[in-house]
């Protein structure tokens, strides 16, 4: 894989932000050596919540579709609570194991990593401690009111954009919790924006179709100059031609394709990791004395 040759740079100047989505949870394995469920098995499994059968079918089309957040709104609204509240823990709140990318990732050391994800998996491994190992993250959700100063310190941040497991009611799900928050927590999305704006932003397991960060990528596109684009990692063969060539138009967003396989995934991002550790030895050797 050949990856753009400032974006190593970037990462070590800590210009640029990691963007971590279901596909990098679904690599941890737990102790029944089940994984994450990814976007389309979440739903498919949490279909059976729907005791109305022509509904359910409904909704099974949506998510052939790949209306996502319809269908999950229709799964929400059409479930006992207390069923769907438990099926969020026992898919969200397992205690998988951190796979080696979650272990690349810590160790290309961006100050700044978002994840969408509701997990903890990386949460956890940031936050274990390993004597000799980088300085522990701060986690940090959209709701916070502390984000803002956090960012004018040194502090490594790991910033939940769609909530946590942690308090099931935060979690932004569906198309009516998307809209709630933006609502009640407008200042996130413009320090998100901010953030967009003045980095390059590296999405690692998104799918792209998650339409808050489309939005914010569209706005910012139009805000800013287009000389330098952020990266979507994705499987070869992923996205067609008319997609890729979208996404850089509207979203100034490249694809970078690292192979066929999910587990091609590991040794691009070891690639990478190479070439940041190189970057890092000669920016240090080369910073001026303070």
């Amino acid at each position: 894989m050949i990856w753009p040759e400032t974006l190593a740079r970037e990462i070590v100047k800590e210009r640029c932000i990691f963007f971590l989505g279901a596909g990098i949870s679904a690599s941890s394995v737990g102790p029944a050596g089940n994984s994450p469920p990814t976007w389309k098995e979440f739903l498919a499994a949490a279909c059976d919540l729907v005791t109305d059968t022509d509904l359910r079918k409904e909704i099974e089309k949506l998510i052939a579709e790949r209306k996502y957040l319809v269908a999950l709104q229709a799964i929400k609204d059409n479930s006992d609570r207390a069923r769907y509240h438990d099926f969020l823990n026992r898919n969200f709140n397992a205690p998988y194991q951190p796979s080696r990318l979650h272990e690349i990732i810590y160790d290309l050391d961006s100050r700044i990593v978002l994840t969408a994800n509701f997990d903890k998996i990386y949460e956890g491994y940031c936050l274990s401690y390993r004597p000799g190992g980088k300085p522990l993250h701060k986690v940090i959700d959209y709701t916070s009111e502390a984000l803002a100063d956090e960012l004018r310190d040194n502090t490594r941040l790991l910033i939940r954009a769609h909530g946590s497991i942690n308090d099931v009611r935060q979690m932004i799900f569906t198309r009516s919790e998307y809209h709630a928050a933006k609502r009640r927590y407008g200042s996130f999305y413009e320090i998100l924006k901010a953030l967009f704006i003045t980095n390059t932003i590296v999405f690692l397991g998104c799918g792209m179709d998650d339409p808050d960060i489309l939005l914010l990528l569209e706005d910012v596109h139009i805000l800013g100059r287009h000389e330098k684009p952020h990266y979507a990692l994705v499987r070869s063969g992923e996205a067609n031609s008319v997609t890729i060539k979208d996404w850089l138009e509207t979203y100034n967003v490249k694809v970078l394709e690292y192979g066929p396989k999910y587990e091609d995934l590991v040794p691009a991002l070891d690639q990478l990791l190479e070439l940041v550790n190189n970057e890092r030895a000669g920016y240090i050797v080369t910073k001026p004395a303070s």
